[in-house]
């Protein structure tokens, strides 16, 4: 499952900063710059810590600056980074031969014979991160390897200011009410006047109309010289807090075999087969965190941007939990979502420790209710829905039937319905002030299918647990009926909501979950139309379109100034998460298909090429609507990657026997 990427790759700094690696440490905290070693947004850092787990993320380094010294007095350096003024940008492409990952990120570089490989790891369930030198030199020339990390700290996205104040002394850096402490094997020397350095400049900030600059703090200089054929340095960097006083101190070969031992084991455990399905169990590992305030695993949405959201986590939980058998995560994450459960609503945020969650989503509950179906499936933990669960799932029913906050209830026709004003409850939810681009008040396509959906499968449960609700089975048939009658038109595919007469006709992918979903809601005839038309309209290499392109509404691209995205958010994007539910459909409902199967067949292969583009071994959020071709959103997104998992353990349970 290595991935390897040559200099063969790269012709330029520009091209290599193109792609970043990612490593996470569990709570939330990370380690993501780009394959030239820089910076190219405000949150890219060497070391992203999380103070409060999941969400409350402080950079201390930005990057390092390292350089190797010959005996002549040549020096070159290993790592890049761009500034305003383009006389001060640092270009190390010369000195790059390769990046390659299987469990961590390695850079090599090579210049007259000495070949130095550099590793970075970071520590699970603390804030530890180390750096890792291995020199190869097999002619015994003298060198020297100076290591000038560059701080930061600042809470995440905020700049650097010139008066802030830093404290360096016996290992230790204080600023901004932190300290961080740092170690290695070479000679430390304290810089004689600190340097703070402005200018530094970040290319996809300034592509999508963001901040593009900031400052660092250069405070002390590392020097790590040598002559042997074999040498190995290293930096550890670790913040000071109370979870780190808990965990032993560790060297830098014992941080390695650690992490990769864990990773590892974590992916034996899926009991995946292929090459890419195992690539996907790491990156998806790395969305799982602890929360501090709930003291229970969560799910972060995406890096670097997002928090941990309840629809996202229910979705994503379905590969990053369920296909991986880490069923544990999952009782966790399902037990925090049934505390907080308000009048059948779950949340949609869960904000630290002393603010209230925010309750604005009409779906997460039933993607609850589905999510728990899948559990049991993969699980047979029949218990845990009898013991903890059940309860939570009668009362979404009974407060959605009779109507909950958000305007949310069941019409008499047996439709859900929610949203009003400027609440926007479905996943297409963006608000740009007072603008709504894609408004779906009233009754959405996929949310009255997830509704039919927990239906079924409460009725499924009240039979094998003996909780009998007379009037359920009459009420799914209901809403299928309805369903259909009211979404399934004559151009054969479905409308994608419906309000008090008026009918919304745009073709867009929120109809897969009719397909996709456990308990299927229209005839075979019906949802082969429904596929036919999502690939025809929709379906791309990387995802599915928000919307079809012959579409008048339709947005080419999803880049530009602030107001510019989120005006093509969700009108036309490509999004990696709809994929799921159109081939889990294809899977589910025509398992013996050849040529429907072929789709998933060929969407599993030209998919793995995803992994190598933007953030290695990662998929991103979305991409460009009409060329979806370079990542957009979030470098590496939780049901992206979920969701492709899925598919793919799916396909091998059922077609690779």
């Amino acid at each position: 499952m290595k991935i390897s990427l040559s200099k063969a790759n790269f012709r330029d700094m520009d091209r290599l900063e193109e792609s970043n690696y990612l490593l996470t440490n569990g709570l939330g905290g990370y380690s993501s710059l780009t394959l030239a070693g820089s910076c190219t947004r405000t949150d890219h850092a060497l070391f992203m810590a999380s103070l409060v787990a999941p969400n409350n993320r402080f950079s201390f380094v930005r990057h390092l600056d390292d350089r190797i010294t010959l005996p002549s007095g040549e020096c070159h350096p290993l790592s890049s980074q761009a500034n305003v003024n383009p006389y001060d940008t640092v270009d190390s492409t010369l000195l790059f031969d390769n990046f390659s990952q299987t469990h961590l990120p390695e850079f090599t570089y090579r210049i007259r014979g000495i070949e130095i490989t550099k590793t970075i790891v970071m520590v699970q369930g603390v804030n530890r991160l180390a750096v890792k030198y291995q020199i190869f030199n097999p002619l015994e020339q003298a060198f020297t390897l100076n290591v000038t990390p560059k701080y930061h700290f600042c809470a995440k996205g905020q700049n650097l200011s010139r008066q802030q104040e830093f404290t360096h002394q016996d290992g230790h850096i204080s600023s901004n009410d932190q300290t961080l402490a740092y170690r290695h094997n070479g000679v430390d020397s304290a810089l004689d006047t600190p340097r703070y350095e402005s200018g530094l400049f970040f290319s996809y900030d300034a592509r999508d109309g963001r901040p593009a600059t900031d400052a660092q703090m250069s405070l002390h200089t590392i020097d790590f010289t040598g002559s042997d054929t074999h040498e190995a340095f290293y930096v550890i960097f670790e913040a000071e807090e109370e979870r780190a006083a808990l965990l032993a101190t560790q060297s830098v070969d014992a941080m390695i075999d650690t992490e990769i031992k864990r990773q590892k084991t974590y992916i034996e455990q899926a009991q995946i087969k292929s090459v890419f399905g195992q690539q996907l169990v790491r990156a998806s590992e790395q969305f799982v965190v602890d929360r501090d305030s709930t003291e229970s695993k969560s799910i972060i949405a995406g890096y670097p941007f997002f928090a941990d959201w309840g629809r996202d986590t229910m979705i994503a939980l379905w590969g990053c939990n369920l296909s991986t058998n880490q069923f544990e995560d999952a009782r966790q994450i399902f037990r925090t979502f049934i505390r907080y459960e308000r009048r059948g609503v779950l949340p949609n945020l869960f904000p630290e420790a002393g603010v209230e969650p925010m309750y604005n989503t009409i779906d997460a509950s039933l993607l609850f209710i589905v999510s728990l179906y899948e559990y049991y499936q993969a699980s047979g933990d029949v218990e845990f829905i009898r013991d903890e669960a059940y309860q939570c799932m009668s009362n979404i029913y009974q407060h959605y039937r009779n109507g909950t906050d958000f305007d949310i209830k069941m019409l008499d026709n047996g439709l859900i319905s929610g949203g009003s004003g400027f609440d926007q409850l479905t996943w297409m939810d963006i608000r740009y002030g007072d603008i709504v681009p894609t408004p779906r008040h009233g009754c959405a396509v996929e949310i009255n299918v997830l509704w039919f959906n927990a239906l079924s499968i409460l009725d499924f449960f009240n039979q094998k647990l003996n909780k009998p609700m007379p009037e359920l089975p009459a009420l799914v048939e209901q809403v299928k009926t309805t369903f259909n009658d009211e979404f399934y038109n004559d151009a054969g595919y479905l409308n994608d909501w419906i309000k008090e007469g008026e009918v919304n006709q745009q073709i867009r992918p929120n109809q897969a979950y009719a397909v996709g979903l456990p308990y299927p809601i229209l005839s075979q005839e019906r949802a082969r139309s429904v596929i036919l038309t999502i690939y025809k309209e929709l379906y791309s290499p990387l995802g599915l379109r928000s919307l079809a392109m012959s579409d008048p509404e339709f947005k080419a691209v999803c880049t530009g100034s602030h107001f510019d995205r989120d005006m093509a958010y969700h009108q036309g994007t490509v999004w990696g998460f709809m994929i799921g539910q159109f081939l889990m459909g294809i899977l589910r409902q025509f398992p013996q298909d050849k040529d429907l199967v072929r789709i998933v067949e060929q969407f599993i292969e030209h998919n793995q090429d995803g992994l190598y583009e933007g953030c290695i071994g990662q998929l991103a959020e979305i991409y460009d609507g009409y060329a979806p071709s370079q990542s957009r959103g979030c470098f590496a997104q939780a049901w992206s990657v979920s969701e492709v998992l899925r598919v793919v353990k799916y396909y091998e349970q059922t077609h690779q026997k």
